[in-house]
């Protein structure tokens, strides 16, 4: 029988990434349907799972002069681009492009 609560494990993860979220994130994803907003710590971090599948390397970047997080598929072409604000300690913004035409229109790195 599945433990409705989740397992322990995910919710620890789940409430570290809340400890490092500020209560009124905003989440902003590009996607190749639009843009998708999410808002608020809780929301943020449930949702944190969605990021997953093929990635063949990655790597810390600058965004526009903040930090942000770059993935590139097995053939090299890129997968998404991650910005976060952080101000008082805390992300207050991540905006996060996996759409493929927003993606070619970015400068990127090369994979590492």
């Amino acid at each position: 029988m599945a433990n409705p609560l989740g397992s322990r494990s995910s919710r620890q993860r789940e409430a570290g990434r809340r400890r490092v979220l500020d209560p009124d994130v905003r989440l902003t994803v590009d996607t190749p349907g639009g843009v998708v907003v999410t808002l608020g710590a809780t929301e943020v971090a449930a949702g944190a799972r969605m990021f997953s599948g093929e990635v063949a390397r990655h790597r810390p970047v600058l965004v526009d002069g903040v930090p942000g997080h770059m993935s590139w598929r097995p053939d090299g072409t890129p997968l998404s681009v991650i910005a976060f604000t952080v101000a008082g300690g805390r992300i207050t913004g991540i905006r996060i492009i996996v759409d493929p035409v927003r993606l070619a229109s970015v400068r990127l790195p090369a994979p590492a």
